[in-house]
């Protein structure tokens, strides 16, 4: 898509993954590039030193490169920076980007090739090289390769192209998942050259805190492997001024892109145009950016290019409903429920009670954290018709909004991660005492609008207002509940129906507070467990004090006191047996310590790992999120009982490979207990020699 004067928000409805724009093929600029540019990641600065490299005949480069990852993760980008790096490396003035293009772009019904051969013997890179081969998605198969599997079709390749093929540059996008199956196929053909290059390149790309080097193979110079599903989008770059996810979302804020404010179809009350207003300075850039990156902690999930350019089309374009007959553009669909709010000579029906929620929902920050307690269909309703005011249109508009499918709708995966997010990182559930910038002078803690929107939705938006700190459409609904709170605190309303009046007034006291504390928490960046997800991100970023602190409640958590303590006939996730047939290692306690992770020629790792035990039954655990979580808890007085499942099966895992290893070596047994049943009898080694205590029941 070229960028051109005003083509957005319009042209945003194109970025979403599940349009023509998802998925993205070789040098076809109509597709998976929704942003228009290349946006720059450490691999795409990686392949260019590696380009001009391999132009130099007395440099020893890798000539096979494995790009692994899912979909969505930008395979094919990096594929087509490869090519266009080595066009100009070259210096071939773009033949060997045609010659590719025209491989990858065949005429009529033929299907797009699974290898593409480039022949590069014209080129000054000859003899040294004389081809290229691409295989652009190694998890398809070409029409030629019928009774072949994805994974036996990668195994072939590794012997025609890769072994004792010093003259071919070999590039291959491939997922873990035929990585795997072509490892078995290796092996069950006993192709022993295969399996332990595939052993390698897995080992190489996994998430183990021992991983080897991966740009190049540590004991394969000739081969590199970059795994695409390890770096976050949001994390900086070396080469650049913005992340990956900074990148995109200045392309889709840029002024240039969009109407002037307040100029569109639906002027200064245009949910999208306010959203870009809002996301295009700061604080609200970085909050926002900071918000994605605090789902990926939480819930351990990576943002990839598809999901985020459907999310940033989500939030600043929308998808209009079914009922709204598909207007031209999102301005449009903003306008026409303006124009219907404001007719108030027409049937006050669903969408026209609804339409101030539904624009001040399309905004950004109420996008982002949109779900909301689903009502059963007529409760509300009956409500206000036992207290008479089901015909007045802010509360008939609560209930359609509340009580109906949402405004919008969404791709099916992306719905699930907005769901997750909302559930994980919601504003309204933020610590009340978290503190928010309402001005450039004014701070207030979340507790201070809980206390003023208890009392009246006047109040908070009074205090509010007064700040400036809410957008057009966001003060406007807040008026009119204010409106619909005092009409429900009238003297009549309330003796009609005293109980009904004060449970729908919470409610709406309830609706409005949860709406501020979205708002003002999305745009300021403060989300549920604020502070816990702070200081998670300084430990993966390397904060030492902050890692120390987790290793001794960890070191605390593994031991009992000063002991090892755990029960040998039985396996984590089993209760444990009978006193009487329990076998319980008791051993010295075992030390926690930070594992350093391999750095050089890796993606920055994502997680940290712990070692637990010393010497040859030393363990690694890795410092997941919960288990952050948790230790932080426990120092602020939770028990342990109340550990959540996950964590506790991680410890308990743990506890069991480790008595695994110390029961198996008799060095590591020495000092140690094993106590038999009830009696009290006890296995201990003395003298080289592994004795029988009886116990006082013997």
């Amino acid at each position: 898509m070229s960028s051109s004067p005003e083509i957005f928000p319009a042209g945003l409805l194109h970025w979403a993954g599940h349009r023509s724009g998802g998925v993205r093929r070789l040098f076809d600029n109509q597709s998976g590039r929704p942003s228009g540019r290349v946006i720059q990641t450490n691999l795409l600065g990686r392949v260019q030193a590696w380009a001009r490299s391999l132009s130099n005949p007395q440099e020893n480069v890798p000539t096979v490169l494995f790009l692994v990852g899912g979909p969505g993760n930008g395979k094919t980008e990096a594929v087509e920076s490869i090519v266009i790096e080595l066009d100009e490396a070259l210096d071939m003035r773009g033949v060997l980007v045609e010659r590719v293009k025209a491989l990858f772009s065949p005429e009529g019904s033929n299907a797009v090739p699974r290898l593409a051969i480039v022949d590069l013997s014209d080129t000054s890179m000859a003899p040294r090289t004389t081809s290229l081969v691409i295989v652009q998605d190694a998890s398809v198969k070409g029409p030629e390769d019928t009774g072949l599997s994805p994974a036996s079709l990668l195994v072939a390749d590794l012997a025609n192209f890769v072994f004792d093929s010093t003259n071919i540059i070999y590039v291959a996008c491939v997922n873990r998942g035929v990585l795997d199956d072509a490892l078995v196929s290796a092996m069950d053909t006993d192709n022993h050259r295969s399996q332990r290059l595939l052993e390698a390149i897995i080992k190489s790309v996994s998430l183990s805190p021992m991983a080897p080097p991966c740009w190049p193979l540590e004991h394969d110079a000739s081969v590199a492997v970059w795994p695409m599903d390890v770096e976050s989008l949001f994390s900086p770059l070396a080469n650049a001024s913005s992340s990956p996810a900074g990148q995109l979302l200045e392309v889709a804020t840029a002024m240039d892109s969009w109407p002037v404010y307040s100029t569109c179809s639906a002027a200064e009350r245009c949910p999208f145009c306010t959203s870009r207003e809002l996301l295009s300075e700061e604080p609200n850039r970085s909050s926002f950016l900071s918000v994605l990156r605090a789902y990926e902690l939480a819930t351990g999930k990576r943002w990839t290019f598809r999901d985020l350019s459907s999310l940033i089309s989500f939030i600043l374009a929308g998808v209009p409903t079914s009922e709204d007959e598909a207007p031209s553009s999102p301005c449009d669909w903003a306008a026409r429920l303006i124009k219907l709010d404001e007719d108030r000579g027409s049937k006050l029906g669903s969408l026209r009670a609804q339409a101030p929620f539904l624009l001040a929902a399309a905004q950004y920050q109420h996008a982002l954290f949109g779900r909301w307690p689903r009502l059963r269909p007529r409760d509300l309703y009956n409500n206000l018709k036992e207290l008479k005011v089901e015909r007045q249109p802010t509360l008939l508009g609560l209930h359609h909004f509340l009580s109906s499918a949402r405004g919008h709708s969404l791709p099916a995966t992306l719905a699930t991660q907005l769901a997750d997010l909302a559930e994980v990182l919601d504003p309204a559930l933020a610590n009340p005492d978290a503190e928010i910038a309402i001005s450039t002078s004014k701070t207030i803690a979340f507790r201070d609008l809980d206390t003023r929107f208890s009392h009246s939705v006047a109040e908070g938006f009074e205090f509010l207002r007064r700040h400036r700190c809410l957008s057009n459409l966001e003060g406007d609904l807040l008026k009119r509940l204010s409106g619909a709170d005092d009409e429900l605190s009238a003297t009549d309303v309330q003796r009609r129906r005293p109980a009904v009046a004060q449970r729908t007034q919470r409610l709406v006291r309830d609706f409005a507070c949860r709406f501020v504390k979205r708002s003002l928490g999305a745009r300021v960046g403060v989300v549920r467990d604020h502070e816990t997800l702070s200081a998670f991100l300084r430990v993966i970023d390397g904060d030492e004090q902050q890692l120390h602190e987790v290793v001794r409640q960890v070191e605390g958590l593994m031991n009992d006191k000063e002991r090892f303590v755990v029960a040998l006939n039985t396996t984590f996730g089993e209760s444990l047996p009978p006193e009487q047939r329990r076998a319980v290692l008791f051993a010295a306690k075992q030390k926690v310590r930070p594992i350093e992770v391999v750095t050089g020629g890796r993606p920055v790792s994502a997680l940290r790992f712990l070692g637990v035990g010393g010497g040859g039954s030393s363990q690694s655990i890795p410092l997941t999120y919960e288990l952050f979580h948790s230790v932080r808890e426990l120092k602020l007085g939770m028990l342990r009982a109340s550990l959540p499942r996950a964590v506790l099966a991680l410890l308990d895992t743990t506890r069991a490979r480790l008595a695994g290893k110390m029961v198996r070596d008799e060095e590591l047994l020495d000092g140690s207990e094993i106590h038999i049943g009830r009696r009290g009898d006890v296995i201990v080694r003395e003298l080289r020699k592994f004795i029988v205590r009886k116990g006082d029941g013997a």
